[in-house]
């Protein structure tokens, strides 16, 4: 058995932070198995060698929680064959959409009034806190859908595969007993994802774009721990929020580990 840490990545031309989420150990010492539940960013610009090595994971649902307008801005996501699609629209906590528009004739100066000055990190707290209160329905349905046998195994992503990903990422691993450690740790992965592209926009000399923007484009502890904190305040514990916030049965939580643990 493999720690979710030591899995190998798979190499895609133009599927960005895709990552197995197996090989996360739970309390009782279970381990969620390999293949089971995958993560990524969007898949509309997959290319044909992308489809094929999802193809080779055998998925059965593929749960986008994307808006219209980011399917608009980015395009309908490239199936493999096996795979049924899933929307379970959300907003976008980081505002990709809003931004993408943004950076048309947009000044450094512009960016910096709008996301400096620590601006951009209250954003996204405040946003992490209500995907807790404010999102509950697609996070319920993500959850029952994968207590099905016949809907994994399962890919699961928004634009970046970060915020509303990362959330159902972590809705997921608390549900099925991992310490929270662990959780925070597979969180926070996605800054590999977002150092690429900061790379990226370095590269063309956008320096700019990577001062203002850099809270939005990765992840911080302080998101995360945002959310856990609304969890707790409003809630009590994990428990009574996957239980009375999401409407998610004992029994179905039985079913989420015989579908992905081993």
């Amino acid at each position: 058995m493999t720690d979710f840490r030591a899995l190998p990545e798979l190499a895609f031309d133009r599927i960005a932070n895709f990552r197995d989420m197996g090989g996360h150990t739970t309390h009782d010492g279970r381990r969620l198995a390999r293949g089971r539940l995958l993560r990524s960013g969007h898949l509309s610009d997959a290319s044909d060698s992308d489809v094929e090595k999802l193809e080779a994971f055998g998925l059965r649902r593929i749960f986008d929680f994307r808006t219209d307008r980011d399917i608009e801005q980015e395009g309908r996501d490239r199936l493999p064959s096996t795979a049924q699609n899933v929307l379970l629209p959300m907003p976008d906590p980081a505002r990709g959409a809003d931004i993408r528009a943004l950076m048309v004739g947009t000044t450094p100066d512009d960016l910096d009034g709008l996301f400096g000055d620590g601006k951009a990190e209250q954003m996204m707290v405040e946003s992490a806190a209500g995907l807790v209160r404010e999102r509950r329905e697609p996070y319920t349905l993500f959850l029952k859908a994968l207590a099905r046998a016949d809907h994994v195994p399962a890919l699961f992503h928004c634009s970046a595969g970060k915020d509303r990903a990362g959330w159902a990422g972590s809705v997921v691993l608390l549900s099925l007993g991992v310490p929270e450690d662990q959780v925070i740790e597979q969180y926070l992965l996605s800054n590999r994802a977002g150092d690429e592209i900061i790379e990226r926009q370095r590269k063309i000399g956008n320096d700019f774009w990577h001062e203002a923007l850099a809270p939005l484009v990765g992840v911080r502890e302080e998101y995360i721990q945002s959310s856990l904190n609304a969890v707790t305040e409003d809630w009590g514990d994990f428990d009574s929020y996957l239980s009375h916030g999401l409407g998610v049965t004992e029994e179905e939580r039985e079913s989420l580990r015989k579908n992905l643990l081993e």
